[in-house]
Parts: C-alpha cells; structure tokens; sequence
C-alpha cells in the first residue's frame, strides 16, 4: 500500500485516539418508550373536505384491493372501520377518521385495474400477514410476446416501445421466461398495449384487464389501457405506470407495501423492484437457474467479504470488496473479474459506505481509498485504543476500548470523539443515511445521538439484556435478539415490532434491504410485511451475506468460497 497525501498531512494538527480529544456530545439519558407491543394512535382532525369525494377515494381504494363485492356499497356504521383498515395498509394511525393525510394519497393518481373480491382480505382486521397478491393464473409459455395497437402523442414511439420495453426487463431479469415484442408477421401477441381517452377528470392513469382460461392467461386477451387524457409527456412517470401495469399483465394484484411497484397508488416516485415485487413474481414463475453462481473459490486465505454503496448515483468505488488473511484487498469488478487495490499484511480489517472504503492495520492506524490504483491516504494515528473502523453515510467512525466513539473530521488525522451516556461500552455501532448514530451497548442497552452529535444528543431507546446485534437501512432501524427475533423500530409512533421470529443468528441491512441468516445457515431476505421473509439459500454453510442498495447480494461460505445471487 502506498500513503497517498503524506507531505501535506504532516502540516495538520492532529489527534492520536489514544489521547485527549474533543469532545463531540456530553452524555444524556432520556428513555423512549421502546416495550409497546402495539402503537397507540394519536387524534386526528377530520378532513373538512368533499364528503361526497373521501367517499369515493374510499370505495375506490377498496376496490383495487378485493375488498369489495361488485355493486355494493360500505355501511355508514362501518365506514369508521374502513378506514383504519386502509390506515393499516398505509401505516398511519388507525384513528377511523378520514383525515388530511389520507385525503393527499388516496386523491393521487392511481391504477384502475380493479381486483376480484377477496373474502378472506375483506373479511381480515387484524394484521396482514402477505401484502403481495397472486392474481392466479400466469402465462404457461416463454416467451411472452406484446404488440402496441397505437400510440400517445405526447412521446416519440421509438421511446415508448424502448420504456415498456426497459418496463418487461424489470420482471423478466428475475424469472426463467423471455418477453419480446411480437414481429409485425405474427397473427397475435399474448399482451396489447393501447391508449384511449378514459376522461381528464378519472384519476386512474392505466388499468389492464386480465382474463384468463382456467390456470392461464388468455393469449391475445390481456390489455394493458393508458389514459391518453393524461400528458405523457413525462416518461418518467410512463416508465413506471408502464412496469406496473406489466406486472398485472404477468398475474399480479395490488401490494399493501407502499413502496412497491404494484402498491395500487402512483406516488411518484421512479423506484427499482421493491422486495415484495421480487417475492410476488418469484412466487408465479420460480427463479432463473442457476440462482446463486461461484465467482470466488475456496482459499485457505478467505478473511471477509464487505460492499461499499453510494446514498445517491453509484460512485466509483461502490462494489464488493474481499479482505484475505494476507493482507491482500481485491476489489470485484462489473466485468467479473477480482482487482487488487491493496496487499498490505498489517491491513486487519475493511470498512466502506458512501462510496468509500477504509482500512484498519494492527496497530490502529487507519486509512482511506483513493479509488486509483493502490493509493491509500492516511487519517488515523496507530493507536492501541482503537477496535473496529465503521463506515455509515458519508463518515468513518472507530470503536475504543475505553468505550467512546471517534469520528473522522474529514481532514488530516483530527478525529473528534462521541462520549458515551454510560459507563457501559460499546460493541456495536450502526448508523442511518441521515447520520443518526446507534450503539449497543454490552449490557443490552441501545442508544442513540442524532447529528451533528452536540452536547447533551444521547437518548436510551432501550433497555434489553437480550439485545444482540443492530442493523440499520437507510432511515430503518432493527435489532436482533438473543431468542432469534428480528424487531423493527417504528420511528414515527416509536413502538417495537417484531418481523421475523424463526431463529435468526445474524442479520444485514443496507438501503431498504435487510437479510437474516438462520440457524441452519439458511438466508432470507425481507418482503417488507411483518413475518412474511423470501428464502434466497438454503445452504448449511453459509457465513454471511452481504449485499447493495439495487438488490445485488454475495454470500460467503465457511469454506471461503463467494457466491452471488444471480436469478
């Protein structure tokens, strides 16, 4: 390894962690309500608005979702009970009334494809154990073929045929069938996509009929419908309408996952295939084989495997890195093929986020990737105080053994540190995207300080001897329990949720993905409903998993080989 930058690092003051340092916050008990089993739901001011409109955004909702036979109506003396069951979809307060919150997401722009009643979903009060829904049948051949029967005139047609092309790849890289568009010679497609005036004032951008003839969809009966009274002018929100409606044209209903792409309402936002999306479609046509693929052998040398990702844009040293007993730090690059960026034999351990990576040598020094070659820059004096280099966010942060935090000022080797509100150590440290900072203490206690981590910032979120590991996802929190449970934080009402409770030795988080690796070596990855979790391997073996924030997910083997997942 080369130390970049030293001559001018020799002109900045700076701290060794092992000394005095400044401190960044005094320490604060202030305990949060953290052993609720259930959120109590604040009051809520009705809506002061179109009674006659929150009926039909009501009705409307009810209806995407199965919950209402054709024809029939809800009871006033039920309305109440209507909407905390859409409240709970939503996760909101489940207050009964129609408020203002509701009134903006239910008033957007939404799907008009109406879904078959569901007695068991209408019927059910208590918590929803699937927020994806199979419609039934599927398509029983590949490849699928689709055929525009005419075109909107806010887009050129080359780049509508290339957007809903783009939108049938974001279901078909995950299942063994192919979709094409159909040859002008042939006497049908299995799915048309039209566009015909439904009315400016109807707020469903699309909807797509789906008749099928037992277990199969019917060829050349499958429409997907854009309101062309609509502008498409933007393709962004053509793009992501259009990936929707192809998921119902492939045999999927609406989710109660509000970040997915088949949840009923458009919210605007342009998102990758969420978690429930994955599962909802690997549930209808299985996974590609192979699933997992090699791309390491075994090594005698094998010490860890991390992944480096950017909050935004993918940076340019965003990927997997490993880290063998040798020293040696060998980047995996998109084409394939390991990279060494570094072979030092004092280099312990690595550490990367926010497109950066990290190292920490034996004897507490620690430095920074350049993202060239194998230059690496110094920021951390060698001290014997220092544990474990975290990266989170757009930081880097050490763990002492006298119990504090550290965190790197951003220039030199000044580090500034984070006193602990006890005299409890730290063995865990997590961090959100918005800098917010957890630690684990090792009687069980979790606390947290909120950036820029000034005086008096520490809270004790919770005090649990049977608290094991923490994780956290973008803005999401979670703990791993010492009975195997997996609990969620609910930031907004401040409630502990437990979703998952089969047995879990260790989990993983990064973006909106969390993993749990089972007992049995089993890993799984969350759907995003309490208790509902995808199993991704079932291999014995299994040591961890790791993985980025666009679905991309290594495991490591105790024998040392790496494995990506493929399908």
């Amino acid at each position: 390894m080369r130390a970049f930058g030293a001559t001018f690092l020799l002109g900045v003051t700076s701290c060794c962690l092992a000394g005095p340092v400044k401190d960044g916050t005094a320490a604060k008990t202030s305990l949060i309500p953290s052993a609720s089993p259930s959120p109590t739901p604040k009051p809520s001011a009705s809506w002061p608005g179109d009674r006659k409109k929150q009926s039909k955004n009501v009705h409307d909702f009810f209806k995407l979702y199965g919950w209402l036979k054709h024809g029939e109506t809800i009871p006033d003396a039920k309305f109440a009970s209507a909407i905390r069951k859409i409240q709970k979809v939503l996760r909101q307060p489940e207050t009964g009334v129609y408020d203002q919150n509701m009134d903006v997401i239910l008033s957007q722009p939404r799907c008009g494809t109406e879904q078959p009643y569901n007695e068991t979903d209408a019927k059910q009060d208590g918590d929803m154990h699937r927020r994806f829904v199979l419609w039934g049948p599927k398509w029983d051949h590949t490849p699928i073929t689709y055929r525009f029967i005419n075109y909107t005139a806010d887009l050129p047609a080359e780049l509508q045929r290339s957007i809903v092309s783009a939108a049938f790849a974001q279901w078909s890289q995950y299942v063994p069938v192919s979709i094409s568009q159909a040859p002008p010679s042939a006497p049908r497609a299995d799915i048309h996509i039209k566009f015909r005036s439904m009315g400016p004032s109807e707020n469903a951008y699309a909807f797509t009929n789906m008749i099928a003839d037992g277990l199969s969809l019917s060829s050349g009966l499958i429409n997907i419908t854009f309101n062309d009274d609509y502008n498409w002018s933007d393709d962004r929100l053509f793009n992501f309408t259009a990936t929707h409606e192809i998921g119902h044209s492939l045999g999927l209903s609406h989710s109660k996952v509000e970040e997915a792409i088949m949840f009923a309402v458009y919210l605007g936002m342009i998102r990758q295939p969420h978690p429930d999306d994955q599962a909802a479609i690997h549930g209808v046509y299985g996974w590609k084989n192979p699933r997992w693929n090699r791309i390491d052998v075994s090594a005698a040398t094998k010490k860890n495997i991390i992944q480096v990702s950017s909050t935004s844009s993918p940076g340019i040293i965003d990927g997997l890195y490993q880290l063998r007993s040798t020293g040696q730090v060998l980047w995996y690059s998109p084409s394939g093929t390991w990279t060494s960026v570094d072979n030092n034999k004092d280099t312990v351990q690595i550490a990367g986020s926010g497109g950066n990576l990290y190292q920490r040598h034996t004897d507490g020094s620690t430095y920074k990737y350049t993202g060239t070659g194998q230059n690496w820059q110094y920021i951390g004096a060698p001290s014997s105080n220092v544990l474990e280099v975290i990266a989170a966010a757009d930081q880097v942060y050490v763990r002492r053994k006298d119990g504090w935090i550290a965190r790197w000022s951003g220039s030199g080797t000044s580090w500034t540190t984070v006193a602990q509100p006890s005299a409890q150590l730290s063995q865990q440290i997590a961090v959100t995207d918005s800098k917010t900072l957890w630690s684990l203490l090792t009687n069980g206690d979790l606390v947290r300080s909120l950036w820029p981590y000034t005086s008096d910032g520490w809270q004790v979120v919770d005090q649990n001897a049977a608290n094991k590991q923490i994780a956290v996802g973008g803005e999401e929190f979670y703990k791993l329990q010492s009975d195997g449970t997996v609990v969620w934080l609910n930031m907004d009402e401040y409630f502990w949720n437990i979703i998952e409770d089969a047995g879990s030795v260790g989990i993983y988080a990064n973006g909106l993905y969390l993993y749990s690796r089972h007992g049995d070596g089993s890993i799984w990855r969350y759907t995003g409903t309490p208790n509902v979790w995808e199993q991704l391997d079932s291999r014995a073996d299994s040591l961890y998993v790791v993985g980025d924030r666009i679905g991309n997910v290594y495991e490591m083997l105790t024998s040392g080989d790496i494995y990506k997942l493929v399908s």
